[in-house]
Formats: C-alpha cells, sequence, structure tokens
C-alpha cells in the first residue's frame, strides 16, 4: 500500500472545525428529536403499529449522525467522497436489514407486554417503566452496533482503495 491516494477524498483532508457541518447535522439532530417526540405521542395515543412507525425515523437520524459525523475525534466521512458513494448501496441494505430486526423487537415485545408482571409495565414516579427502558435500550443497542459496523465498513472501503484515514 505504498500508493497512498488521497485524491478526491474529502474524508482525509478535510480540515477539522470545533462545529463539523452544522448546516447537515443540526437539522438532523432537530428532526431526531422532534421525531422523537412524535413517537411518544403515537406510543400514548395508542395507534395501531405506532411505536414501529415512529421509531424509523429518530434512529435512521441517529445513524446517519453517528456514521457521518467526527465526534469525539473520529474520522468524519462525507457524502461526497467517492469512497463513501460506493458504499452507499450496502449501507442502505445493511440500514434497512437493521429496521426490519428493530421493528420485529417492538412488534413482540408489545405482544408479549400483555403477559409481563404488572411491575414491568407501571411507571414509578419519574421514571418510565422497566419495560420501555429495557426496549429503548435494546434498541439503542441495535443502532450503536449498526453505525460503529457502518464507519468499520467505511474505514475499510478507505484502506482498500489505498487511502489511508489518520
Amino acid at each position: 500500500m505504498s500508493d497512498q491516494n488521497s485524491s478526491g477524498c474529502q474524508c482525509r483532508d478535510h480540515e477539522r472545525a470545533t462545529f463539523d457541518r452544522p448546516t447537515l447535522f443540526l437539522p438532523l439532530i432537530l428532526v431526531m428529536l422532534a421525531s422523537f417526540g412524535g413517537l411518544v405521542v403515537l406510543a400514548m395515543a395508542h395507534v395501531p403499529y405506532g411505536v414501529q412507525i415512529g421509531s424509523v425515523l429518530p434512529y435512521t437520524c441517529l445513524i446517519v449522525l453517528v456514521t457521518f459525523s467526527a465526534q469525539r475525534g473520529q474520522q468524519p466521512y462525507f457524502f461526497e467522497c467517492y469512497i463513501v458513494r460506493s458504499t452507499m448501496q450496502r449501507l442502505v441494505r445493511r440500514h434497512i436489514g437493521f429496521i426490519v430486526a428493530i421493528i420485529l423487537v417492538e412488534t413482540i415485545a408489545i405482544y408479549i407486554s400483555p403477559f409481563m408482571p404488572p411491575s414491568w409495565l407501571v411507571s414509578t414516579g419519574r421514571n418510565n417503566s422497566p419495560f420501555a427502558i429495557s426496549l429503548c435500550i435494546i434498541c439503542l443497542c441495535f443502532g450503536f452496533v449498526q453505525a460503529f459496523s457502518n464507519r468499520s465498513l467505511i474505514e475499510r472501503a478507505h484502506r482498500e482503495s489505498g487511502v489511508l484515514l489518520d
């Protein structure tokens, strides 16, 4: 790998800033927070499949944010980079698979909730129910596994093309 071709790769030649790409990530954060509020409203209104439908948008925003942003010194990845564009189809297919898995887990969890002990379904004080907290933690685990495996996939694609990242 002596030939390190970084021409055209914005991921490598990017000048790091305190607020990396705010025009992309600030609206994404706002959409994620607003859609999470919509998820809460759908869940409280007992809309059929409301939790499953309402969780797709905040989950997708979280994945895009964690995969492509430069958090805590991580390497940022850019949509304009030809290497990132070449992996995009694979990332989308993986995302659809994770969305399906999360919808299945949520559907199964909601289906088995009537058979659970009441102590798991009742909120205590300002805390949510253990059932809701557990479901949220499981979905977040799915999300972070997907985001970090997406990052390693993009990094591997950069290495295979001869562009070594910092």
